[in-house]
């Protein structure tokens, strides 16, 4: 298997209190993982792990070729450039247009040809089907469901080969939480891995995939396989 990310005996503790103990996991290239759990179950902290945003009490991290559990300072926007990164409340640059938003983010991680920034702002904004919407608007211009499309298209600028989503659809209604599922669903299909954290177990018969679940520090992994026998049994 080519995994992207690999995690070997991965321990993670804050004052005493376990948060993660003894995970092992392999994710491959292309693949859609959801990561279900509660509120508290660990679920954001492993995503924080894999792109380095807190570091583990202990065991091995690999992501896109970066060990990441001995990551150096200098090292950590390399390996998130390799990533792109989608928050539940879209974290975008209030005073600034789609454009800017977009542009800011190109700029700060070296694209210096406006031509090409140009062109890849259109290339992203049409894969998030949000063209025929001024490039102009400002956020607060745009519905939840299309900030969250900008947020997805920021992410998607560098050509991530891994999609880290810390609850996407958490502040959205279900109708427009179906519309972004559909839309990770169709980078998935592009190549892109996927990895979703999410409380929306409903996403499960949309998209039957291989489902890591947590609960209490510890995990369960039921392949994508096991998901469809489980749904086919409650449709019996």
């Amino acid at each position: 298997m080519n995994s992207v990310v690999s995690l070997r005996d991965v321990k993670l503790s804050f004052d005493g209190a376990v948060v993660l103990k003894d995970i092992s996991i392999d994710i491959a290239s292309g693949e859609f993982v959801y990561l279900l759990g509660p509120t508290g179950s660990g679920k954001s902290s492993l995503l924080r792990l894999l792109y380095a945003d807190q570091k583990p009490t202990d065991g091995v991290i690999k992501v896109n070729g970066f060990q990441v559990d001995e990551i150096k300072d200098k090292e950590v926007p390399f390996l998130r450039r390799s990533l792109g990164v989608i928050f539940q409340d879209f974290e975008l640059l209030t005073d600034r247009s789609v454009e800017d938003n977009l542009e800011f983010v190109m700029k700060a991680t070296g694209w210096k040809s406006a031509a090409q920034i140009n062109q890849k702002i259109d290339e992203v904004l049409e894969k998030v089907h949000l063209s025929k919407i001024s490039r102009q608007k400002m956020p607060h211009q745009l519905s939840g469901g299309e900030q969250q499309r900008v947020a997805i298209a920021r992410a998607l600028i560098n050509n991530p080969k891994v999609l880290i989503a810390d609850e996407p659809t958490g502040n959205l209604d279900p109708k427009v939480s179906r519309s972004i599922l559909q839309l990770f669903k169709e980078i998935n299909s592009d190549g892109t891995c996927v990895i979703m954290a999410t409380h929306q177990h409903s996403f499960l018969r949309l998209n039957p995939e291989r489902s890591i679940v947590f609960e209490k520090g510890s995990i369960k992994d039921i392949s994508k396989k096991q998901v469809q026998q489980k749904l086919d049994l409650n449709q019996a």
